[in-house]
């Protein structure tokens, strides 16, 4: 009974561990338009077509007349986990498709118009069941669709930006407790929810061959408040887990992308961007429970994620007038601290291959096709992120993520 009373004492700091997903670094997609994917993702300051409402929304005064642009992304993560006395396992394959689709629409020779749909940040993990890790977490999906409208401004050689995210955002997490003697349990916590926020760009065309860009996409609070906490536990356990509501405040963090592109020719363009992106937003999780359990109503998870960098370098080879070549190559910074980097989000610094090419069919229509491998550096855990929980569960050990990506995607203009 002992035993069994100290491992209901951090059931529910094993709830808040997990709501963690929401906001990791490895979960947020920025495959957004075969054009910027296939050249590291180096496009702030071209943003030459409809995927510029993402990546820099002052380049859609490049874009004359009304133009569309739809596509999707396939993406396969996988996790690995190398634990001690050969301990080896791996995330459940899946394959996620995040779509997007963009509109622009030139209202006058200074003001233009577009509007993007996407998903900025989702996918999910999935551990087995029985994995020595299960108590952290077993399953942790996030769904986020962004609405996106924006107006660009032009006079001369510059452009300016503005626009609005209304951005929806939908959450299941679960994972196993411990209940000793009494088989494992089981928590579960979904819950859906609206963000707002705002993003600005800046374009500027140096001459023929140089441009400038800058894009900034601010912070977006998700205020889960309605949330449904549900504990699949033994009969004799349920009056200490009962079902019942929880709510916290998700920081989606702010970024800003400056670059420089360089066109020697007709045929080649090169481009380099910085991102800087503000992962400190997320401090602490806090999570608040309408019932008790177990006595407490709350539950605090220090995260201490730092801001980081991701370089991007990207080259563009128009080889005709059919045919448009692109690599590129991405390093990108992991936000979370040795202190307390978990299972659902065992991110090492990435390293980002990239290629693509875009096929003109006739005078309309451009058919593009991208892929990039993401190579996670990797990364060990050795910490006590759950106190009270033994040893041989903490999933201490090296973790290494390998990601593909390929996206198609279909460029109409009107």
């Amino acid at each position: 009974m002992c035993k069994r009373l100290v491992t209901i004492k951090f059931l529910i700091l094993l709830l808040a561990v997990s709501a963690g997903l929401a906001h990791s670094a490895g979960f947020s997609i920025l495959q957004q338009g075969t054009g910027a994917m296939g050249q590291g993702n180096a496009f702030v300051a071209q943003a030459d077509d409809p995927s510029a409402v993402f990546f820099n929304p002052a380049g859609i005064v490049q874009l004359d007349g009304s133009q569309a642009y739809l596509g999707s992304t396939f993406i396969a993560p996988r996790l690995t986990y190398d634990g001690p006395d050969n301990q080896d396992e791996a995330t459940v394959a899946r394959i996620h498709t995040p779509p997007y689709a963009y509109l622009t629409q030139q209202i006058s020779p200074q003001i233009y118009f577009g509007l993007g749909v996407f998903s900025p940040f989702g996918l999910s993990t999935v551990w087995n069941g029985d994995w020595e890790g299960r108590y952290l977490g077993t399953y942790s999906s996030l769904q986020t669709f962004n609405i996106n409208p924006n107006l660009a401004f032009k006079k001369g050689d510059l452009s300016v930006s503005a626009g609005l995210n209304v951005l929806w955002a939908d959450l299941e997490l679960k994972k196993k407790l411990p209940l000793m003697p009494y088989p494992d349990g089981e928590s579960k916590l979904t819950d859906d929810t609206w963000g707002y926020g705002y993003n600005l760009g800046f374009l500027y065309h140096l001459n023929d061959s140089w441009q400038l860009g800058m894009s900034y996409r601010s912070e977006i609070k998700l205020s889960f408040d309605h949330g449904e906490a549900k504990f699949d536990v033994p009969d004799p356990l349920k009056s200490v887990f009962p079902d019942t509501k929880g709510e916290g405040d998700l920081d989606l963090p702010p970024s800003l992308t400056a670059g420089v592109s360089f066109k020697p020719d007709n045929k080649w363009t090169l481009e380099f961007d910085v991102t800087w992106t503000g992962w400190s937003t997320y401090d602490e999780l806090k999570i608040n429970f309408k019932d008790s359990v177990n006595g407490q109503y709350s539950s605090i998870q220090p995260k201490k994620w730092e801001d980081v960098f991701a370089y991007r370098f990207g080259v563009k080879y128009r080889m005709s007038d059919h045919y448009t070549f692109r690599v590129g190559y991405i390093f990108d910074e992991a936000p979370m601290p040795d202190s307390t980097v978990d299972p659902q989000q065992p991110d090492g610094d990435r390293h980002i291959l990239t290629g693509g090419l875009d096929w003109k069919l006739g005078n309309k229509t451009v058919l593009g096709i991208a892929y990039n491998f993401i190579y996670g550096e990797e990364r060990e855990k050795d910490n006590k992120i759950m106190p009270n929980l033994p040893e041989q569960f903490r999933a201490n050990g090296d973790y290494k993520q390998r990601t593909h990506s390929l996206a198609f995607s279909l460029h109409y203009r009107f």
